[in-house]
């Protein structure tokens, strides 16, 4: 901080000694004030903020040793120094003012360069035992173009949900993209809510699963700031995916489904539970190696709390996350564990499969009730090309009881199953072309295929032979003009 950054304060009775010092300090380009006596230094350090005080000793009424005391029970040596000025040379003089909290002294006459020098020593201390200021920015100043912890630069806005907003962004030291999701604080107590970010970012980072996204970073700014670093994913969400196609076959359904369940049975071994299955937080990447389903905020609906709306509840900090895809007992003061996923995957199939979810209403306590205490409508009735064993399987997924459902690698088991049977005897299985092979090197024998030379068809995974109608002997031709062509030879 330069000088003209400075403001100082000369505080003594005579004008002349007040008079120089503040005009040969304003010429070292300092912001000097003055006053005439004590009480009047006091009222002016309360409405004005200053660096330093030059205080003389004997002045009438309020003197300076007294000011001092006055002072130094509000601001300490680092915050406000002070330097007294005196005519008196006496040693007890000089240590009874450095005991109540003087930083220095000057004599008079006053020696200007020897002041100068102890004004700027005392200056540049005081900078160097101020805290050092957190350049991140206040959530109010958040957004594109803004440095996060003096290492990530905010790009592009990605999206914002209930609980913050995601932003493309670049680790400036590695040169690398990454998404940063910044945490919304407003709606809980701050400590409690950066307390839940700590403890909950810790899990996060602990879900190693090539089916979750990965958490790089996270931390806490001096300003308030809650992020998560992580991975940055290309593609679309399942509930974009929702929203474009209504529905998805049984096929897709458990594409998606195995590798949901595969991260949870991970997730839940570990004691961990999402608490908010839904297709928003279900991502299709698309990577170097095609399609690759990613499961994403783990732990995030617990950070914070949201106001309520068509989806979102909260209820004291303590139930968080989306009521139409959540578990009975998540309504309740019932202890859950990771069964209460399995839930939300029920849901999350019926939704997929039916177009809609099993329970809407824009009263939240109604859908909390229905998810408790009433039936879904049969998915068949939605749709049709739902088998009663797919219809079977989600169902006991929504069990109402947890200790009914199924764990999230037996519900994704279940499934493949149901839809393996729907895929092999239900679908027709079309017949292919007959394929000829290829005519072998002019006199030269023809090698044996090895295996079945049945022609094969794949029906969505599933490889299927059928009969030709065609002999050996008939897909053969070439064959057979080669033999005669050698008998006649012989």
């Amino acid at each position: 901080m330069t000088p003209e950054e400075r403001q100082l304060l000369v505080v003594d009775d005579n004008e002349v000694n007040r008079d120089m010092l503040s005009r040969r300090l304003s010429r070292k380009g300092y912001q000097v004030k003055t006053a005439s006596n004590g009480h009047e230094a006091l009222k002016m350090i309360e409405n004005g903020s200053f660096d330093l005080i030059l205080l003389d000793i004997m002045m009438p009424g309020l003197n300076g040793i007294e000011v001092l005391k006055i002072l130094r029970q509000k601001y300490s040596t680092a915050e406000l120094p002070i330097i007294m000025a005196t005519a008196k040379d006496r040693s007890e003089d000089v240590v009874e003012a450095l005991e109540l909290g003087a930083n220095d002294y000057v004599t008079k006459p006053i020696d200007f360069p020897v002041v100068l020098a102890r004004v700027t020593a005392h200056l540049r201390q005081k900078i160097a035992a101020a805290p050092k200021k957190d350049p991140s920015p206040t959530p109010q100043e958040i957004g594109p173009g803004v440095v996060l912890a003096e290492k990530y630069l905010l790009e592009d806005k990605l999206g914002t949900g209930s609980f913050g907003t995601v932003y493309r962004g670049k680790h400036l030291s590695l040169q690398q993209s990454v998404a940063i999701k910044v945490l919304q604080t407003s709606l809980a107590p701050a400590s409690e809510a950066l307390a839940r970010f700590r403890r909950e970012g810790i899990s996060a980072c602990r879900v190693r699963h090539p089916n979750a996204v990965s958490v790089l970073d996270f931390g806490i700014t001096a300003t308030g700031v809650a992020y998560l670093v992580m991975e940055l994913l290309e593609g679309r969400s399942l509930a974009e995916e929702l929203k474009e196609k209504g529905t998805l076959t049984p096929l897709r359904c458990s594409a998606i489904l195995e590798p949901i369940c595969d991260v949870l049975s991970e997730v839940h071994a570990q004691g961990m539970v999402h608490r908010d299955i839904k297709p928003a937080n279900i991502f299709i990447h698309i990577g170097h190696a095609g399609e690759i389903v990613k499961v994403l905020d783990f732990g995030i609906a617990k950070l914070v709390g949201d106001v309520t709306s068509e989806e979102h509840l909260t209820v004291e900090g303590s139930i968080l996350g989306t009521p139409t895809y959540m578990a009975p007992e998540r309504f309740s003061n019932e202890n859950y564990d990771g069964r209460a996923d399995v839930y939300s995957l029920g849901v999350l199939l019926y939704r997929m499969l039916g177009g809609r979810t099993p329970f809407q209403s824009k009263d939240l306590m109604a859908v909390a009730m229905q998810h408790m205490r009433e039936t879904p409508r049969s998915l068949r009735e939605l749709n049709p090309m739902v088998t009663r064993e797919l219809e079977s399987v989600v169902m006991a997924a929504m069990s109402k009881s947890m200790h009914d459902r199924p764990s999230a690698s037996e519900l994704a088991r279940r499934f493949g199953e149901a839809v393996g049977r729907r895929a092999t005897d239900l679908r027709p299985v079309q017949v292919v072309p007959p394929v000829f092979d290829p005519p072998p090197p002019p006199f030269s024998e023809p090698e044996e295929s090895e295996g079945s030379s049945e022609p094969t068809h794949i029906i969505d995974g599933n490889e299927v032979r059928h009969e030709s109608p065609f002999s050996e002997e008939d897909r053969n031709p070439m064959r057979r003009l080669l033999d005669k062509i050698f008998d006649s030879e012989n």
